[in-house]
């Protein structure tokens, strides 16, 4: 009997062999490892660009909890047994050029710089809820405990909720 073609295929139908998997996983992990990487520089940069000192202190803790998170990540990595290798992120770099570009474009206030970088420090949480979600769900396929993916999970998730009300915090009240 022959096989249907694999554009027929439904989900329940695809099988990955757990090499495959690892192999998928490890993919994830090390592009939210450089991922990570760039955002701290990122995090750098708006920092200096933002007005308020509250945003400035937000934006400081992201970045320390970005570095908290690479150091759980190489701890993921030993308890794995692979090597953190380095992998093009440069859909996060392009996104956060963009955010760079938006924030400094000529004619905006500072007010408007701060909306914008907030705005896209929510994209990049929304992202990095994904990735995180992702991994958990890879790591159970495979058997690992994906117990160790829900402090950077839950972090993603504050944050992400966090920048969502300090953006409606800035829109909610238009100037009279």
């Amino acid at each position: 009997m022959t096989q249907p073609p694999a554009n027929s295929l439904s989900p329940q139908d695809v099988k990955f062999e757990d090499a495959h998997l690892k192999k998928i996983f490890l993919e994830h992990l090390n592009s939210i490892y450089c991922g990570k990487q760039h955002l701290i520089h990122f995090f750098e940069e708006i920092q200096g660009l933002s007005t308020l000192k509250f945003l400035k202190k937000t934006i400081q803790e992201c970045s320390d909890d970005a570095q908290e998170q690479l150091q759980h990540l190489d701890g993921i990595f030993n308890s794995i047994n692979q090597d953190q290798s380095k992998i093009s992120v440069l859909g996060m770099k392009a996104m956060t050029l963009e955010a760079y570009i938006s924030a400094i474009k000529a004619g905006k206030t500072p007010m408007e710089r701060d909306v914008f970088i907030v705005f896209y420090l929510q994209l990049i949480e929304g992202i990095e809820v994904t990735y995180f979600k992702v991994l958990k769900n890879l790591a159970k396929a495979i058997g690992y405990s994906n117990t160790f993916l829900d402090k950077p999970f839950n972090q993603a998730v504050e944050d992400r909720v966090m920048f969502e009300s300090i953006y409606k915090e800035y829109i909610s009240e238009p100037a009279p």
